[in-house]
């Protein structure tokens, strides 16, 4: 809570510290950056149905855990314990990443002021797939006090599909952290195989199989690419089916999924990157790669035309298009010049407009005018 002398000193200097609530998936590396970022200058509790499964410096981790694998059957027990803890923790302002799930958890109308993080699949997938995820969406976006959307293309959806106010919700990307994820020192020799790289996982929105039938395409004619997949989901098994299948087991590596510290160097080793989604808001991974100086090849869907300009600062494809996946990939594997081009164009546009260091400089300046126009949250 704000004292009368942190009120003070917010009005004439803008330090103070505040308590902060977070709800959230815990082992999300965006919810573990958020959190932790805060968690340097003020109280930050987090509350997560999953345990981070790593030390989480400056914030105080809250797990609800329940004896139901079902989602719907857990939700009431979780919430009635959900909102217990924030009572208990009484903020000064409660942000929910995510709106399915964490966001319905929301202290909606309360003495806190409230802030909702869209990603993606809580408005352009789930809403559409169940009236009552919608309804309970709607309510979420109508009666908090600030909505972020990842991508413009979310932030028009959320206001055109949901009929909410567009001075109330912001385009906050989940941004890049460009000391961390900077260009690598990459070899271009005549006799050295172009790596494809793809972070994605092994999920149905991701189109794992569309990214396969373009490489084995593009090889056929480059017998110089490789191609490397890391990551995990359900359809891991069946993707190193089909590879095996499509006899590209010589050429297409499988890495699990590692430590977020590890990321940087996957990129800074790769000289393509493709993601083949067939839905996004902003996608980290493309932003990451766009960080290193890496030339993405993405498919031209949701937020990503936002970040990727065609020919400019990368390459943008149809989704579920082998041969337009395979023309690309050619393309930039014949030329290492225009890699290199594009590479840097993209490390640029990062800097500019997804710089995690500016974004959080917004959010807290958010967080500020939301707490000082609740009276310190009390």
């Amino acid at each position: 809570m704000l004292t009368t002398e942190d009120e003070d000193l917010f009005r004439h200097t803008g330090v103070y510290t505040v308590r902060l609530c977070f709800i959230a998936d815990g082992r999300s590396i965006h919810t573990q950056r958020w959190a932790c970022h805060f968690g340097k200058n003020h109280e930050v509790h987090l509350i997560t149905y999953d345990d981070p499964g790593r030390d989480l410096p400056g914030v105080t981790v809250h797990v609800v855990r329940s004896r139901f694998e079902n989602l719907y059957l857990a939700f009431w027990p979780r919430h009635i314990r959900v909102r217990r803890l924030i009572e208990e923790i009484d903020p000064d302002l409660v942000h929910a990443q995510f709106i399915t799930k964490y966001g319905f958890h929301l202290p909606l109308g309360s003495r806190w002021p409230t802030v909702v993080s869209a990603w993606g699949d809580d408005i352009l997938i789930l809403p559409p797939r169940s009236r009552l995820i919608r309804r309970y969406t709607k309510r979420v976006l109508e009666r908090v006090d600030l909505v972020y959307a990842v991508s413009e293309d979310l932030r028009t959806h959320i206001v055109k599909d949901f009929g909410i106010p567009p001075g109330k919700v912001r385009h906050v990307p989940i941004g890049i952290d460009t000391s961390v994820f900077f260009p690598g020192a990459r070899e271009n020799g005549k006799d050295r195989p172009v790596v494809i790289f793809s972070n994605r996982g092994f999920f149905p929105v991701y189109d794992t199989r569309t990214l396969l039938a373009g490489f084995d395409s593009a090889r056929r004619a480059n017998p110089r690419i490789s191609l490397v997949l890391k990551g995990d989901g359900p359809e891991e098994d069946e993707m190193r089916r089909l590879v095996a299948s499509m006899d590209l087991s010589d050429t297409v590596t499988f890495r699990e999924r590692s430590d977020y510290s590890e990321v940087p160097a996957d990129l800074q080793g790769a000289d393509i990157f493709v993601s083949t989604a067939t839905s996004d808001g902003t996608p980290v991974s493309v932003l990451e790669a766009m960080s290193t100086g890496l030339p993405c090849i993405a498919t031209n869907v949701g937020g990503v035309p936002e970040w990727i300009q065609d020919g400019v600062n990368g390459l943008l494809i149809p989704p579920k298009d082998p041969g337009a996946l395979s023309r690309a990939i050619l393309t930039l594997a014949a030329d290492p010049a225009l890699r290199g081009h594009l590479g840097a164009r993209a490390r640029e546009t990062v800097r500019e407009r997804a710089d995690w260091g500016r974004l959080m400089v917004q959010v807290d300046d958010d967080y500020k005018r939301l707490i000082a126009a609740r009276g310190g949250g009390r």
